[in-house]
């Protein structure tokens, strides 16, 4: 009878270690939503330190700016990476702070307080900075700003979440002290009805470890699944919102992340104090244990072991101070834990029989369990991390159907495919550091968008500690001066202010490199060896797609090789013969050719793939500033030059969006390149623009492509 009772409690107490284990993950769950984000006070102090991850302030300021933009001039749309740079500094200071403070702390009435319905995020007083910041950089880029700026940055309205949030917020209200409490009482009811309350204790441990544990790895797998599935917008790129979730995430649940830690550390303590404590001597286990660490080793192995992690820790020590300390308080209080736990062992040790050494290899076994468990649970962190980051890149890009999206295209010789394209195709808004842009989006997403011609200019730049480029004019033995002449005064003043260097000065403070600018690199400069590894990734997930470059460049043929060759594009590369007739689009996707670089200048043969432009390619003038200045005449090229492109945007400087849309309707595409194919004799081949996404360019030239048939 009585080892049928012993049998009984024995699964009583498990059985209430188990549910006590489990009270205790959801319990710690529900008490940190209570206290640390359904409480207005830490919901906003969170919210505010949020704007100290670099992602989070990044995208705070870039929807200011397009909310400003959208506003105010669209003409701004070109300097929205000055802009950018002017609010992300406002962004930083505690005005701005203090303003998006009282933004957090409504919002927070709305989804946890019945009392507000809605509320406006408004940041009028900071677009008042901005307005200041902006006139002081650039009067005339100030007086496109409207006097009456208002932003609402977003609005928040109860209907959208249809009560969930406030329900849910009345729940854990209540589940956050009611679940560790209940967590408690199951502990404490284990140990009550327990045979051996010690053992019981370990189990108690070892099941607070466990709950600590999986609360840690669950944020973390959590975490990784959704930045997975994050995504962009039209005006940002998915790694900037990507960046962005993971600074709030950290903000508000990495704590969580550290109680889960605390936890698994404090059940793994219990644990080994219940299973270090000697049934037959329950006296000062926590002075045993001190005496075994600080008891000479009797091997030279053991001492010299041991020297040797005491230096490794006093050089520790003396490098990170203030890590030293933190490690110091973890310790300590781990061996706080330990004595407290043998403490209360040792008087309920009292009450019972030594076990003996059957119950001493069953404690032995379950430790070696948990240990054996926590390693298993960082494998499948690994593991689930890793699958989520391969399971992002694969999402990448769907090949297309046939050649460039159609299979019609792919019998059509090159000369008779239309391409839709942008000028200055590196110079977008998008890309941080422009200052003066042709384009709103970078180039990986005009691949997506549809655009397969590219006009770049490749210049020698020399980046500097602050991560402003310099043009190299000696490398690219250019004179300043007449370079300096071909820009506006306002413009050039404007530039070096930016930067705060004058334009061409000293780049004797770094290597120089290979940029895509315009004109000059302090006016905005991306890397191109990024941009080519870009145009590679696509190419590589794209198989039927064939792309165009157009190079202004200002950069020897072996240097611009050599990056080719750096980014993989060589075996794309497709080398063409003005003496024979041109592929159709089919063979250069079966060859794998479907890279086509033209240069204005330097085509020598050296480089089979890097093709005279301008034996290939006609074109139209450029210059014009309004529509009806435009022509159908041959520029450059020659008369039978296969390519027939059309220079179609607003040259005017800085580039402007207001000007460039009537450049940009279907129809007066349509009208131009009907007209200019009739005058010319030949069909259109390509068609450049700039501020490609406010018009119509890509369904302007597959009306073309569709006519062709």
């Amino acid at each position: 009878m009585r080892r049928l009772l012993n049998a009984t409690s024995l699964t009583a107490s498990i059985v209430l270690v188990v549910v006590g284990a489990l009270l205790l993950f959801a319990g710690t769950v529900t008490l940190y939503v209570r206290e640390e984000v359904i409480d207005r006070e830490a919901f906003a102090d969170r919210a505010v330190a949020a704007l100290d991850d670099d992602g989070v302030r990044r995208l705070v300021s870039r929807e200011i700016v397009v909310n400003l933009v959208d506003r105010g001039s669209t003409d701004l749309v070109a300097a929205r990476p000055l802009l950018e740079s002017v609010v992300g500094a406002i962004v930083q200071t505690q005005p701005f702070r203090s303003v998006f403070r009282r933004a957090a702390l409504e919002a927070n009435r709305v989804f946890f307080v019945r009392e507000r319905s809605d509320t406006l995020v408004n940041l009028g007083d900071a677009a008042t900075v901005l307005e200041f910041g902006v006139r002081s950089v650039s009067p005339k880029l100030g007086r496109e700003i409207p006097a009456d700026i208002d932003p609402d940055v977003f609005k928040l309205d109860r209907d959208d979440f249809a009560g969930q949030t406030l329900a849910l917020a009345d729940k854990l209200r209540l589940l956050g002290l009611l679940l560790p409490a209940l967590a408690l009482v199951a502990f404490v009811g284990s140990v009550l009805v327990a045979p051996e309350r010690r053992v019981a204790v370990l189990r108690i441990g070892v099941g607070i470890a466990a709950a600590g544990t999986l609360l840690a790895v669950t944020l973390l797998i959590v975490r990784s699944r959704v930045l997975a599935g994050v995504v962009g917008t039209d005006e940002v790129t998915d790694e900037e919102v990507r960046g962005a979730v993971r600074g709030l995430l950290d903000a508000y649940l990495g704590d969580l992340v550290s109680w889960g830690l605390l936890l698994a550390l404090l059940g793994v303590v219990t644990a080994g104090a219940a299973a270090a404590l000697d049934p037959g001597d329950v006296e000062a286990p926590a002075r045993r244990l001190i005496g075994r660490a600080l008891a000479r080793p009797r091997t030279v192995g053991g001492r010299a072991l041991r020297g040797s992690a005491a230096l490794a820790l006093g050089v520790a020590v003396v490098l990170s101070p203030t890590l030293a300390v933190q490690v110091a308080a973890i310790v300590g209080g781990a061996y706080l834990v330990f004595f407290g736990v043998t403490e209360l062992l040792a008087l309920l040790g009292r009450a019972e029989r030594p076990a003996g050494e059957a119950v001493r290899r069953r404690a032995l076994a379950v430790a070696g369990a948990v240990g054996v468990a926590a390693v298993a649970a960082l494998l499948v962190v690994v593991v689930v991390i890793t699958e989520a980051e391969r399971g992002q890149s694969a999402s990448a890009a769907v090949p297309a159907e046939g050649c460039n999206g159609s299979k019609a295209l792919c019998d059509r010789p090159l000369n008779e495919v239309a391409f839709a394209g942008t000028h200055n195709a590196f110079s977008a808004a998008d890309s941080r550091g422009w200052f003066i842009a042709n384009q709103r989006h970078t180039i990986p997403r005009q691949l997506n968008d549809g655009i397969r011609l590219f006009l770049i200019d490749a210049h020698w730049g020399v980046q500097l500690d602050n991560g402003k480029v310099l043009t190299d004019f000696d490398t690219e033995q250019r004179d300043r001066n007449k370079v300096a002449k071909a820009l506006p005064p306002a413009v050039l003043a404007s530039a070096e202010r930016l930067v705060g260097h004058r334009l061409g000065g000293s780049t004797d403070e770094g290597e120089p490199g290979v940029w895509l600018c315009h004109t000059v690199c302090e006016l905005g400069a991306t890397r191109m060896s990024e941009t080519l590894g870009q145009m590679r990734a696509f190419l590589e997930a794209n198989p039927g797609e064939v792309v165009i470059l157009f190079v202004e460049p200002y950069v020897k043929p072996a240097e611009l090789a050599k990056l080719f060759d750096e980014a993989g594009l060589d075996d794309y590369l497709a080398e063409l013969s003005r003496d024979e007739p041109l592929p159709t689009l089919g063979e250069l996707v079966d060859s794998g050719k479907r890279m086509i670089v033209f240069t204005e200048k330097d085509a020598d043969g050296t480089y089979p793939w890097y093709l005279d432009g301008f034996s290939f390619v006609q074109d139209t003038p450029l210059g014009a500033k309004t529509i009806r200045e435009l022509s159908c005449k041959r520029a450059r090229g020659d008369a039978d030059s296969p390519l027939l492109m059309l220079n179609n945007w607003a040259d005017v400087f800085p580039p402007q969006l207001r000007a460039n849309r009537p450049f940009q309707t279907k129809q007066f595409l349509l009208r131009r390149a009907h007209e200019c194919e009739r005058k010319r004799g030949m069909p259109v081949n390509m068609i450049a623009v700039d501020f490609y996404d406010q018009g119509e360019v890509v369904e302007a030239v597959k009306v073309l492509n569709e006519e062709r048939r």
